[in-house]
Parts: structure tokens; C-alpha cells; sequence
């Protein structure tokens, strides 16, 4: 019996951890395919790149189930407001993590064209604005783990290195002595992934301010 099943018969009580069950499924998912990403835009590895565009797939079949199931329990007319307002929370965040995989895919992709220009000028500053982001969304994940109302907040600081890292980055591939020496091909397909990263982690920090916002609502203590 697939999760789907279980849903649909267990008791409407039941049914929250089940779904949230399936929502940390999905952000580990998202969370491999963005790990995976950052080998191919540090190798560039062509044979990893495939393994997010395979994972890609499952992640948008996963979302597209999830999203199906989290409206059929919002229909229920059993459920509290306190239920609806944690369905509608999940189906927010499902929607944030399947983007996240989307750009996941478009940095791979990036990496594969960036092949012939290996290694970047900027390869360092890159990653550590990648590592950065995945760090917003590990955070994001835990926080939807235990419900933490305060996580919103705790990413605040991150999520300014992440501008800052995109400010930095733009500035050196826009004015910088980097423009003479490096083909225009790398300069534009660096440009957009470090755009892809922003808005990557964008979402991840609004996984994590939908949980704090869920939680105040439903009355819900922040976990310690």
C-alpha cells in the first residue's frame, strides 16, 4: 500500500504526520539533486548531471501527488481550521521545494556548459555561495521537522550572505577585471547560475517563515 493509499484510509488524525512524512521525503530529494549539483558545477561531472535531471522527475511526480492529496484533505469538511491552516502550509511548501529542484536542474545544466571553461575564475566564490544556500534549506527541513516557529528568523542572517555572495560575485563578472579575461559564454552562464542560487535559496527561506507563521497561528509551541 503506497502512501497515497494511507491518506485516504487512515483516520482524518492520522493523516498530518503522514503527509508531513512525505513533505521531508520530498526536501531530501531536493536536498540530494542540490548536492548533486554542486559536483557538476565543481567537477563538472556529465554522468552526475543526468542523476539530477532522473531526479528531477521523481521530485515533480512526488510534488504532483502530494499537491493532488494535500486539496483532497483540505476538502474534507472534518477538518479544523487548525488543519486546514497546516494543509494549506504544506501545499506552500511543496510548491517552494519543487521550484528548488527546478533550479537544481538549471545549475547542472549550467555546469555541463561550463565544461569547456573549467576551472572558473570565480569557482570558489560560487561554491561557498552554494553551500550557503544548501544550508538555508537543511535548516528549513529541520525547522519543518520539529515545527519550529522560531526558524524563520534563525535564516535571516544566512539568507543576507546569499545576497551578499550575489552582490559580490555580479560585481566581479559585471565591472570587474574579470570581464577582459574570461569568455562572455562563462560570464553569462555564471551570471544566471548564481541568480538560480539566490532565488534557490529565496525559497527555502520561505519554506522555513510558512512553518514559524503555521505554527504562531495554530497555536503550536516552537520546538527547543
Amino acid at each position: 500500500m503506497n502512501f497515497l493509499s494511507l491518506l485516504i484510509r487512515r483516520p482524518l488524525n492520522g493523516k498530518g504526520q503522514t503527509l508531513k512524512l512525505q513533505v521531508l521525503r520530498l526536501g531530501s530529494m531536493v536536498e540530494e539533486s542540490l548536492c548533486l549539483a554542486r559536483a557538476v558545477l565543481a567537477g563538472p561531472s556529465l554522468e552526475l548531471a543526468f542523476k539530477v535531471q532522473l531526479g528531477d522527475h521523481r521530485i515533480d511526480r512526488l510534488y504532483r501527488d502530494l499537491e493532488k492529496h494535500c486539496l483532497l484533505l483540505l476538502s474534507d469538511h472534518r477538518c479544523s481550521w487548525q488543519e486546514i491552516h497546516q494543509l494549506i502550509m504544506y501545499l506552500q511548501a511543496i510548491r517552494d521545494l519543487e521550484r528548488i529542484g527546478d533550479y537544481c536542474t538549471e545549475l547542472a545544466s549550467i555546469g555541463e556548459r561550463l565544461l569547456p571553461y573549467q576551472p572558473l575564475a570565480v569557482r570558489d566564490g560560487l561554491l561557498t555561495m552554494l553551500d550557503r544556500s544548501r544550508s538555508i534549506l537543511a535548516l528549513a527541513l529541520e525547522a519543518l521537522s520539529r515545527n519550529d516557529a522560531s526558524a524563520g528568523q534563525r535564516l535571516i542572517t544566512l539568507d543576507d550572505l546569499v545576497d551578499q555572495d550575489y552582490a559580490n560575485l555580479y560585481e566581479q563578472l559585471a565591472k570587474g577585471r574579470l570581464l577582459d579575461s574570461i569568455p562572455r559564454e562563462a560570464i553569462v552562464l555564471t551570471a544566471l547560475a548564481i541568480r538560480a542560487l539566490e532565488r534557490l535559496a529565496d525559497h527555502a527561506v520561505n519554506v522555513s517563515r510558512r512553518i514559524s507563521q503555521s505554527a504562531v497561528a495554530t497555536g503550536q509551541p516552537s520546538s527547543q
